[in-house]
């Protein structure tokens, strides 16, 4: 075989090297236009969840003032997962003390048990009925604490299911590094409420959302926050019931009107 079809073969079997220029910058290209990209995706997605949590603040707040009727909004802190529920009563008592946490599922399910049968003990000491002389009509016990039953009972929150209203997620994106209502002693935190710690915001049938800050932070794992990333403050406004978003984390006292 002569010189000039060993050239040929050569150039037949492999690159040159202006051919290996070309196409590592073709892959250097796409990483600069992918990059970004991704970057791009990651904050639309971060201000999905960010809106749809602040249309949720005030789609709870509307349904309150329509229905006449308390809701909530209960907030897994683990998962990031979060829910509207309804109250079976109109009226209900948050308590004079500010609470250290609220409950979880269970505690209220033992809460309920403990008040009726603490109630069933006063029904108990009211003694027996008896039998009214002038119509035979049986008139139960009664006394102040048995009258007052059922302003005292705590009301039953169901969840609210329908085309508006369903079980939301702030996960893969979002975490919610600590958050407080008006009805909290002090922030809520992951790490303080435990896996089955739970965070609610309370909305009220006269038109006011309680004064609640939450601080948004990216999500690093499971369970972990991305401390490498700016976080967000979102802030209800009580009577109008909206929420405010704004960048980075700014302490915010939701027990008076004015920013710390």
């Amino acid at each position: 075989m002569t010189a000039k079809g060993n050239e040929i073969r050569h150039r037949e079997s492999g690159f040159s090297l202006i051919e290996v220029i070309i196409v590592v910058a073709l892959i250097a290209f796409v990483y600069t236009v992918a990059i970004p990209q991704f970057s791009m995706r990651s904050g639309a997605e971060t201000a999905n969840k960010l809106n749809q949590l602040a249309s949720d603040i005030r789609s709870a707040f509307d349904q309150a003032v329509l229905t006449r009727k308390p809701y909530r909004i209960v907030f897994e802190l683990t998962s990031g997962d979060y829910w509207l529920e309804e109250a079976s009563s109109e009226n209900f008592y948050l308590g004079s003390e500010k609470a250290d946490r609220d409950l979880t599922e269970s505690e209220e399910k033992e809460a309920d048990i403990a008040f009726d049968t603490k109630m069933q003990e006063y029904q108990d000491l009211a003694g027996a009925a008896v039998n009214d002389p002038e119509n035979d009509k049986e008139i139960p016990p009664t006394s102040p604490i048995l009258m007052a039953k059922n302003a005292l009972k705590r009301p039953k929150w169901t969840p609210l299911e329908n085309m508006e209203w369903g079980r939301r997620s702030l996960a893969p994106t979002l975490i919610i590094q600590d958050m407080q209502a008006e009805h909290h002693g002090g922030k809520q935190t992951m790490a303080d409420l435990g896996p089955e710690g739970r965070a609610m915001i309370y909305f009220f049938p006269s038109g006011y959302v309680q004064k609640t800050v939450l601080h948004l932070a990216y999500r690093k794992g499971d369970t972990e926050i991305d401390d490498s990333q700016q976080p967000y403050t979102m802030t209800t406004v009580p009577n109008e019931g909206v929420a405010e978003t704004i960048a980075g984390y700014v302490e915010v006292n939701v027990h008076d009107d004015r920013e710390e």
